[in-house]
């Protein structure tokens, strides 16, 4: 649970930065770079992104050893010490795919027929990216973001072996290690909660950031 609402923290905004930035001058520099980031981020595993974390930030190998590169104390104890990598490793691997997404949306919106009227009525770049552009880019994205909380909450199974960190995924891979059905039922019937939950949430976000759909 803390381990999914700190990579949310971290991950959805930095993505939508990313992605904003990007796609309001499609083809830039600023884009080219931003979208080479995000494709990395997500091409490379959390394992291998863990590893190298560890390695340079956690370990005298580099000699930049700020954190901690095991994340069992955390459950009694969290500190930014020992919580930060196992963070990043998540948030670095899923914010690629939201900002590329948000990238795509934003890019679309700035071709649209109303902003190239703003633009003709002498609007600024400015006014135009926050008052016309940033609301209606923002409606796919807001419906990938509400998608990862089941894949934090059932996906981080290798970042919490590498990290030692006894969150839920991990006791999914021990109770179907140790044959514990029950269990394993429990952690279903949570997962299934909170997909519908998110789902709900994310149908209601788009009504409220559509004003073109409206429920009757």
């Amino acid at each position: 649970g803390l381990l999914m609402f700190w990579v949310m923290v971290i991950m959805a905004p930095l993505a939508l930065i990313v992605g904003v930035l990007a796609g309001m001058r499609e083809g830039s520099r600023t884009d080219r770079v931003l979208s080479i980031f995000s494709i990395l981020s997500t091409s490379i595993p959390e394992y291998v992104s863990g590893v190298i974390l560890i390695a340079v930030f956690a370990s005298p190998l580099v000699g930049l050893a700020w954190f901690s590169g095991q994340a069992a104390s955390a459950m009694d104890n969290m500190t930014y010490k020992n919580f930060t990598l196992p963070v990043l490793t998540m948030a670095l691997y899923g914010m690629g795919y939201i900002a590329r997404m948000t990238r795509a949306s934003m890019a679309e919106v700035m071709t649209a027929q109303y902003i190239r009227t703003a633009r003709l009525k002498g609007v600024s770049f400015r006014a135009i990216v926050l008052r016309h552009a940033l609301r209606n880019a923002l409606i796919t994205p807001f419906t990938i973001i509400m998608l990862q909380f089941p894949w934090l909450l059932t996906g981080v199974v290798v970042t919490e072996v590498l990290f030692n960190y006894k969150g839920f995924g991990w006791t999914v891979v021990e109770a179907a290690g140790n044959n514990d059905i029950e269990l394993l039922m429990a952690c279903t019937i949570v997962a299934t909660v909170i997909v519908l939950v998110t789902q709900m949430i994310s149908d209601i976000g788009y009504v409220f950031l559509n004003p073109r759909i409206r429920v009757n």
